[in-house]
């Protein structure tokens, strides 16, 4: 029996569970009774499957209110399989003492018309991933806000995306589609595509290997900003989608409400205050104007937020909104030194805009911080060989002396053990012939 069946069957035991519990005891329900019944069913028969234990934390913040009916039934759907009659079935029983947010319909204000709607504005650039695409643009059309425009700038793919663009999506207009001539690569890409097409009052920069899972997310985003006037952008969590295993995994920021710019442009990336996820973040288009967005060398996720807690303050809704894709083609697992210094030097922009703001020593603490971060993930994840260890040492020694010794000390012995450890793998996955003794 494979794994996907027998994760099925389990869950399928489970979700039967709750729902005689929630029959048997229908005068004396509530969310804790339930989440503490799927917590002792999981500790006694499943404990140690990743899969379960994360469908607990599922359904204790659909109980909670962080998670939506769609984004519940995408889960449980996408992970274990499980039919749509089963899961309105256990929705039935959970909506009795869940805690939801108010429907999308009342929550955003009323125009008289779709086009007296903020406009939205998605930007998604792709390059060779059809299929991925497809079900990013859908997920989109598939949104309650009325007033959406999807421009897809295709960075010259020859995998049939234009193709497919023309079947699926000419006859559509809140779908526009562009073709580079050229390869420009993912941040100038993204630049283009926003300053020839982002005329919306908000902006979202959407990767094409994600998808929207609520539904509602883009009125809830939207009605956060009209509360919130201050705010320059607003975010949301994740399910993170390794593709190696098929697994889904939460993602929640922890983070609610809004969040002060400075304080949260200080401690950007740390514990306390994590880097939004690009997915779920809808900006105000009037922020990214004011931030410069135009004269940025390369559009990408971080330097974007910077910028942004230059202007506003950081909002965000404490619910799973999206998916984000886990797979061995993610930019950021696949950086060239060439494009890390381009992050730097963008970084140092920064510190130069910050300056009015706040003292010298915040930002020199800043600066430190933010490069030590950006410099290790590319050691860790993306440096290949000794002469990109060499180029980004000296780059370091250089431009940010403060880190040097601590870098150097830490990432020393890392390309040894990398290698060390790739020949011990490919000498154990070689098949043993066994030798047969003579008689």
């Amino acid at each position: 029996m494979n794994i996907e069946k027998n994760l099925k069957i389990e869950c399928n035991k489970l979700i039967n569970s709750v729902i005689r519990y929630c029959e048997i005891n229908n005068s004396n329900l509530n969310y804790k009774n339930i989440f503490n019944l799927i917590s002792d069913l999981i500790n006694k028969e499943y404990l140690g499957n990743e899969y379960l234990e994360e469908l607990r934390e599922v359904i204790d913040g659909y109980l909670y209110g962080r998670i939506s009916e769609s984004v519940l039934s995408f889960y449980l759907n996408k992970q274990f399989m499980i039919e749509i009659e089963k899961i309105d079935e256990l929705l039935a029983c959970l909506n009795n003492v869940s805690i939801h947010y108010t429907n999308s319909s009342s929550m955003i204000q009323k125009f008289s018309d779709n086009f007296s709607y903020p406009k939205v504005s998605v930007l998604i650039t792709t390059f060779n991933r059809r299929r991925y695409l497809l079900e990013a643009i859908n997920s989109f059309l598939h949104q309650d806000y009325p007033n959406i425009e999807i421009i897809v700038v295709d960075d010259c793919s020859n995998d049939g995306t234009k193709q497919m663009m023309i079947e699926m999506f000419e006859s559509e207009n809140r779908v526009i589609y562009m073709q580079n001539e050229i390869n420009l690569g993912p941040g100038t890409n993204r630049l283009r595509a926003y300053s020839k097409y982002a005329d919306g009052d908000y902006v979202i920069f959407f990767d094409d290997d994600d998808y929207l899972i609520d539904m509602n997310y883009i009125s809830k985003a939207i009605q956060f900003h009209i509360k919130h006037p201050d705010v320059a952008f607003v975010g949301a969590g994740t399910f993170y989608e390794y593709k190696k295993n098929n697994y889904l995994k939460l993602s929640f920021i922890n983070l609610r409400g809004v969040i002060n710019r400075q304080e949260y442009f200080l401690k950007f990336m740390s514990n306390e205050f994590p880097k939004p996820c690009i997915t779920t973040t809808v900006f105000k288009n009037k922020c990214l104007i004011e931030m410069n967005i135009l004269e940025m060398e390369m559009v990408n996720d971080t330097p974007i937020f910077l910028r942004s807690l230059l202007v506003g303050d950081a909002g965000f809704i404490d619910i799973v909104a999206a998916v984000y894709r886990v797979h061995g083609g993610n930019i950021t697992f696949n950086c060239s030194f060439d494009f890390i210094i381009e992050n730097l030097k963008e970084k140092m922009e920064i510190k130069k805009m910050a300056t009015t703001q706040y003292d010298s020593k915040q930002i020199e603490n800043w600066w430190n911080h933010n490069a030590y971060i950006t410099i290790s993930y590319y050691l860790f994840h993306s440096a290949k060989d000794s002469r990109d260890f060499k180029n980004m040492y000296a780059w370091t020694q250089e431009n940010c002396p403060d880190i040097y010794k601590r870098l150097f000390r830490e990432f020393r012995w890392h390309l040894i053990k990398r290698k060390f450890t790739k020949m011990y793998n490919t000498f154990y996955s070689i098949p043993i012939k066994r030798i047969k003794r003579r008689k």
